[in-house]
């Protein structure tokens, strides 16, 4: 019996006794800080993410439209041609990055540049486009050699983008081909006939699209000195919605005189190379 109490009192005790407290929880690891999202006019940092991210074409895609934006801004101030010429070739180097990482089996050195963006497709258009267009502009800020030595690819990138996606950018690859095909002198592949076909097809498109009217004012009419196709187009515009590209038609208008004058046949292609 007194061994029963006994291990009654002992079992008594141990209940009685208070648990041993357990180990606290180490504290979690505090998560990363989100890094900030990346505005679409923000070049650098668009680049920046595209080099860290796992799918980098839609960065450089947007880094390629910033840069864009910036060269054509630049190209209007005389002052600034020199940054025009940096944004320009940067936006031409994320353009070519996005639609090859799409589509890396057109990189071959060995073939034509229309078999070559023939395995481009609707998926790389717009990056397909900007990379031609910046490309160009690139040239035109160095004169007319470049222009000339890169005709072949930029005259195929835009044909390849206007067949795969004609409405973009207001008809963009039409318009920007027929510039193209204006500027280049016939003995490299100009083709004023062509160009103002072109240049019709963008109108057609997008006829509430000033910069169509106004490239087939400036690349065109005034190349084949044709006065009525100058002031119908300038005239379009001049009336629209749009005040920038409205002040622009009616600077090119009061021009009239001096791009139709005497000494016609000599006088540059507005907003054309000057070198």
């Amino acid at each position: 019996m007194r061994r029963f109490w006994a291990a009654a009192a002992l079992l008594a005790a141990c209940r009685s006794a208070p648990e041993p407290q357990k180990p606290a929880p180490a504290p979690a690891a505090a998560a990363p800080a989100p890094r900030p999202a990346v505005r679409d006019d923000d070049a650098p940092g668009l680049e920046e993410l595209a080099l860290r991210s796992l799918d980098p074409v839609e960065p450089f895609l947007k880094a390629a439209r910033a840069r864009r934006a910036r060269a054509e801004k630049d190209l209007r101030d005389p002052e600034a041609l020199e940054g025009a010429a940096r944004e320009a070739l940067a936006c031409a180097a994320d353009a070519h990055r996005s639609w090859t990482l799409q589509f890396p089996v057109a990189l071959d050195g060995t073939r034509p540049a229309a078999e070559v963006y023939s395995q481009v497709g609707g998926a790389a258009a717009e990056a397909l486009y900007l990379e031609a267009l910046c490309s160009a502009a690139w040239a035109r800020t160095q004169g007319f050699t470049p222009l000339i030595d890169r005709r072949e690819e930029l005259t195929e990138e835009l044909k390849r983008a206007a067949r795969l996606a004609p409405d973009l950018d207001g008809g963009g690859p039409e318009r920007e081909l027929g510039a193209l095909l204006a500027a280049l002198p016939a003995y490299a592949g100009g083709d004023l006939t062509e160009a103002r076909k072109q240049l019709e097809a963008a109108v057609q498109r997008a006829p509430d699209d000033p910069r169509n009217r106004l490239a087939m004012a400036r690349a065109v009419a005034v190349k084949a000195q044709d006065r009525e196709l100058f002031e119908t187009q300038l005239q379009v515009v001049a009336n629209g919605r749009d005040p920038a590209a409205a002040a622009e038609a009616a600077a090119l208008l009061s021009r009239e005189g001096e791009l139709f004058g005497p000494a016609q046949a000599a006088q540059p292609i507005p907003g054309g190379p000057q070198k």
